[in-house]
């Protein structure tokens, strides 16, 4: 493995013996095959433009070194958010584009957007100024326009202008336009539509490479689509739709969340279970504890619906959830044993749901995963 940043924080990541796994308190599996079908998913519903793969946020808390290992020979180019992480795609790979979606705030960054070949997103006046004092090796740049967002960018009146100032510089060596939608995750609303509109009206009289469609915008319209897609949600094998499972648009969850039991015991009626007693048990009852909590990335806030897999039985979790365990109900499961595995989330458990439990959205489920969780890589992981 190459060496990477040290100031960039990576997951833990495990190639480990049989027995060592079975050692593992808790633990992220990450299934190369469904990471490659998903990219082939992609594929059929934009089949003309090239993929960026959206890997921000140590890859949506799959792992950024491990993902972009996994796919760098199967997709076109890597989004990232800061430079720290497209300096760790870099040393991984040197042969795909590398883009910055929003860090580039000061003129000095522009030495490292060389030195590592990656290729800053200009969204304010001040940034073109910046370039233009710029004497070193030439850039690929991109211009973010504001079609509706209300976000970053520049307005969409002023694209054609910037676009032509930007082309004219020594310092860039060539131009594209991007662009972000605001609510292709919302069915049937025409907000979509209106900035679609708003990209044909600004871009049409510039002759450069485009990017529009996020994971929704990808499923939901070709028009979106241009020269480039950004997936991020759906690359992972989760639906950017609420209430529209994976299975659905033929996605394959990347992610299965493990733990194991570190103690069953019995506790009386009535008794309370857990930090501050909101939980009192109404018979006498099972308890089982799970080594992982919020500490790890579980939602602390999380509904009474909630609960996990325990041999394929699902078990309701019992008070609050504590930095480091999990409490759950397992009156009616049978022979359980300390050690025994548990689904936090996976095949049986999807992660959509239990985002609906936390009354969140699984992007924040995903990334919440800690540093300290090891990724483990499973299936045939040969790149492409």
């Amino acid at each position: 493995m190459p060496i990477v940043n040290p100031d960039v924080k990576l997951s833990l990541t495990a190639t480990r013996s049989s027995r060592e796994n079975g050692l593992l308190r808790a633990w992220a599996l990450i299934d190369s095959q469904a990471l490659h079908h998903n990219i082939s998913v992609i594929r059929k519903f934009a089949p003309r433009s090239r993929i960026l793969a959206v890997i921000k946020a140590d890859a949506y808390g799959h792992g950024l070194a491990i993902i972009t290992e996994l796919i760098y020979k199967q997709v076109d180019g890597f989004a990232v958010a800061t430079l720290a992480e497209g300096i760790l795609c870099r040393q991984i790979q040197n042969c795909r584009p590398v883009v910055a979606l929003s860090e580039f705030w000061h003129p000095s960054q522009l030495a490292d957007f060389q030195k590592y070949d990656i290729q800053p997103v200009i969204h304010g006046h001040h940034q073109v100024g910046w370039l233009q004092s710029w004497s070193g090796d030439p850039l690929t740049v991109w211009i973010k326009f504001d079609t509706g967002m209300n976000r970053l960018g520049i307005p969409g009146q002023q694209l054609s202008e910037t676009c032509a100032s930007l082309q004219a510089l020594p310092s860039v060596k060539a131009v594209r336009v991007i662009s972000h939608l605001a609510n292709a995750d919302v069915p049937d609303d025409r907000y979509t539509d209106r900035q679609l509109e708003n990209f044909e009206s600004a871009s049409s009289s510039i002759q450069c490479e485009m990017s529009l469609a996020n994971s929704a915008g990808i499923i939901r319209s070709k028009d979106t689509h241009k020269h480039w897609v950004r997936p991020g949600l759906m690359l992972y094998g989760v639906s950017p739709f609420a209430g529209v499972g994976q299975g659905n648009i033929n996605l394959k969850p990347v992610m299965q969340l493990k733990a194991r039991l570190i103690s069953v015991k019995a506790v009386d009626k009535n008794q309370p279970i857990g930090y501050g007693g909101i939980y009192r048990s109404h018979s006498r009852m099972c308890i089982a504890i799970i080594g992982f909590g919020y500490g790890d990335g579980y939602p602390r806030n999380i509904d009474a619906r909630a609960c996990v897999l325990i041999r394929g039985k699902r078990a309701s979790i019992t008070g609050r959830i504590s930095m480091d365990m999990i409490t759950v109900d397992v009156t009616d499961h049978c022979a359980l044993e300390v050690g025994d595995e548990v689904t936090l989330w996976g095949e049986g458990l999807p992660v959509e749901e239990v985002a609906e439990w936390a009354q969140t959205i699984p992007y924040e489920l995903l990334c919440k995963v800690t540093a300290r969780i090891p990724r483990i890589v499973t299936g045939d992981a040969k790149h492409g």
